[in-house]
């Protein structure tokens, strides 16, 4: 099982305002750090026109990442896809793939915020079947000398990518969230999976709908991969533990879940605003796992019995996590 990471000095709090060149300074010197402290991969989000200048193209920042850096791979976690043109996307990931020397992986989600689609001209409503089509279309574009596709959204008649990635085809992750209907859209359509934030029985769920929806499509179980992301919050008791994921909800997560609507519904809904007992307010609370370090590995040491490929923390503890944690799974 391997373990990424990434930076938590771009994003910023508002109760923390700092500069955007400081953002992408401590972003950069993130990637040194991620890769001298053992973890296997780092990444970089992407989000639009927000008060805080969060990384808008993440393949971009990834590239200054690439240039200070030698063996980490370097991952967006989610590009979303739906607001590229395919070609468009998979000329500046091959590009990276190449400056990087095939470090390259796509986490690629559908977006959920209403005025990122409104800003870019796109339809919000058909953002699934896009990302779907998309990313077959990034398929065969970075593994095939020449490709034809006709989908609903996107048409493609003999065309080339040049310049062609180290990867072929590159690695790519379905970014799914956290609901059932994103694993059978992965599973039936056979790609690697990446979930977001959720308590263990509930991943165990989830992956477990993936499997049996790519079964039914007819691939075969090695080729359905899945990887988490997942914040950890460690103490030297539980009361130290939990006192961060407060801080961490407070200052961060709470201004996502109320605002944006970053929590869905089974249905596929975005949910604004809920009350603190809402069930799948609960549930994202639950998912921040808490715990000292014994406990902690020994709940992920249930996430590799799961099967799962990959495990993304994006925490301010990776010194702590490196020391104490990754040597228990090398």
């Amino acid at each position: 099982m391997e373990f990424w990471t990434t930076s938590i000095g771009l994003s910023k709090m508002r109760p923390m305002p700092s500069s955007l060149a400081d953002g992408f300074a401590n972003f950069i010197e993130g990637a040194k750090k991620a890769e001298a402290l053992g973890f296997d991969g780092y990444g970089s989000g992407e989000h639009h026109f927000m008060y805080d200048e969060f990384i808008p193209i993440p393949l971009q920042a990834m590239a200054a990442a690439a240039a200070v850096t030698e063996r980490v791979r370097l991952s967006t976690n989610a590009m979303l896809l739906p607001l590229y043109d395919p070609m468009e996307a998979a000329e500046i990931a091959a590009t990276l793939d190449v400056l990087s020397d095939g470090r390259v992986s796509l986490g690629l989600g559908m977006g959920y915020r209403p005025y990122e689609f409104d800003a870019f001209g796109t339809a919000k409503r058909t953002r699934g079947a896009r990302l779907r089509e998309a990313m077959e279309v990034l398929r065969l574009a970075t593994s095939q000398d020449t490709f034809s596709y006709q989908g609903k959204h996107y048409q493609y008649e003999n065309e080339s990518l040049h310049p062609r990635p180290i990867q072929r085809p590159i690695d790519m992750w379905f970014c799914g969230g956290t609901s059932l209907q994103g694993a059978r859209r992965a599973g039936a359509a056979g790609l690697g999976y990446w979930l977001a934030n959720c308590p263990f029985d509930h991943t165990e769920a989830i992956v477990k709908e993936y499997r049996q929806a790519g079964k039914e499509a007819g691939f075969k179980e090695s080729e359905l991969r899945i990887a988490s992301f997942k914040d950890i919050c460690i103490g030297n008791t539980m009361e130290e533990a939990e006192g961060l994921r407060k801080v961490l909800m407070d200052n961060f997560y709470d201004e996502h879940i109320l605002g944006y609507g970053y929590l869905v519904d089974e249905n596929g809904k975005n949910v604004y605003n809920p009350s603190r007992d809402h069930p799948l307010y609960e549930r994202f609370i639950q998912s921040l796992y808490c715990g000292t370090i014994e406990m902690v590995v020994e709940e992920l040491e249930k996430y590799e019995e799961l099967g799962m490929e990959m495990m993304f923390f994006p925490s301010a503890q990776s010194e702590l996590i490196s020391e104490q944690i990754l040597p228990e799974f090398k």
